[in-house]
């Protein structure tokens, strides 16, 4: 069936200066909004209509993915003006809201210099792993989300010089690195305290089970190892701080090797270091970093 693409969109056809439903584009076009509720990204749908050679113009088959949106956001396609329904208004309906929720939650790339950053990204207000989205809408259009409705709105380069930034600081200032004060958990000093005194009774007994005392003896050793500082830790990091040159871009393997977390937060990026010590880009920053968050403050808008 020939048709005028000028006057008729993919889908369509003009017979006697009227629009009809093109037999055979009409059921493409359907199978194109079916695919994509079934989960189907515009790549997937225009590499299929491209491998089976369907033409969108006489000789033109090579689909890309700005094309399959067009089709997939237009509303002609509802039934509008002079143009016939090719698709109800409840799927054309569901398909906008999940192209904007795809759009918002885009998945961080691997070749993404984001994907750079291999340590959990975490809450500063409940230490909970956050979610990166993606706004196409607004000036910063990354955002970290958690799971308590805090939201912190931080650019991908600006996350990563702010976390070179306290690496640097610590290069060339290595003291910064304290042991933390240590704090004996409460559960911990009465573990210690019941295998002490099982121990005791055991020894004391008439009936003693030496298999049975070798493994408290080793379980109060290890209870007790638990509950001191690790200071052993606290020295590693400032050598891999003293032996690493300043750095000019981020390094991946200088926060893998020292640090659990970036905390986002209290106005700002923060590194948890692997003696749990809290760090961020000068003193007002260091340490009991500030807990909480404009929850949904964009900076942006402001």
């Amino acid at each position: 069936m020939t048709k005028n693409r000028c006057a008729a969109p993919f889908g369509y056809t003009m017979e006697m200066g009227q629009l009809k439903v093109h037999p055979h584009e009409g059921e493409i076009v359907k199978a194109m909004f079916t695919d994509y509720l079934a989960g189907a990204s515009l790549k997937n749908i225009a590499e299929d209509l491209a491998g089976r050679g369907v033409e969108y113009l006489p000789g033109q088959s090579d689909w890309n993915k700005s094309r399959v949106k067009r089709i997939l956001e237009d509303a002609r396609y509802l039934g509008a003006g002079q143009f016939p329904a090719l698709v109800e208004e409840t799927s054309f309906t569901v398909v906008q809201a999940r192209k904007q929720e795809r759009n918002d939650r885009k998945v961080i790339q691997p070749e993404s210099h984001i994907s750079l950053i291999t340590i959990p990204v975490a809450c500063a207000a409940c230490g909970t792993a956050m979610t990166r989205t993606h706004h196409t809408r607004r000036k910063i259009t990354e955002a970290w989300d958690c799971p308590c409705g805090a939201r912190v709105w931080l650019a991908d380069g600006d996350l990563l010089a702010g976390i070179t930034e306290i690496l640097n600081r610590l290069i060339a200032d290595p003291a910064l690195i304290m042991e933390p004060e240590h704090e004996t958990d409460e559960a911990q000093q009465l573990e210690v305290r019941r295998l002490q005194n099982e121990i005791r009774r055991q020894l004391e007994g008439f009936d003693l089970d030496r298999d049975t005392v070798q493994h408290d003896i080793f379980a109060l050793a290890a209870a007790k190892f638990k509950s001191l500082p690790n200071r052993a830790t606290t020295e590693m990091l400032r050598a891999a701080f003293e032996k690493s040159a300043p750095l000019n871009f981020f390094s991946r393997a200088l926060l893998e090797a020292t640090t659990t977390q970036v905390l986002l937060g209290g106005g700002g990026v923060f590194l948890k270091l692997k003696n749990q010590q809290i760090i961020g880009k000068d003193d007002e920053n260091a340490d009991d970093s500030p807990l909480g968050e404009d929850r949904n403050a964009d900076p942006s808008q402001a």
